[in-house]
């Protein structure tokens, strides 16, 4: 894995990437919200490895861990199996 610091509009972001699979995320003092993540070999597992890492190390950090409604089947199907909460 690797961490990266970004900023997107305006907003710090943490890019992570695993192999063909980025994801960014929103960290705050108390959470870590999934914005967007993507996959150029989708059904490979990618998303699922980096999603499963996340979410360790930023629970390890005391930080909730959740994710931004999913705009696919797919996405809704992964945050289902991992149990990743929906942020409203």
């Amino acid at each position: 894995m690797v961490i990266e610091h970004i900023t997107q509009l305006g907003m710090p972001l943490e890019r992570w990437t695993h192999k063909s699979c980025t994801a960014e995320f929103g960290v705050g003092d108390d959470w870590a919200t999934l914005y967007f993540i993507q996959s150029t070999e989708p059904g490979r597992g990618h998303a699922t490895t980096l999603l499963v890492s996340a979410r360790m190390y930023y629970k390890n950090r005391g930080k909730r861990f959740s994710g931004t409604v999913p705009l696919n089947s797919r996405m809704a199907d992964i945050y289902k199996r991992l149990e990743i909460q929906v942020s409203l």
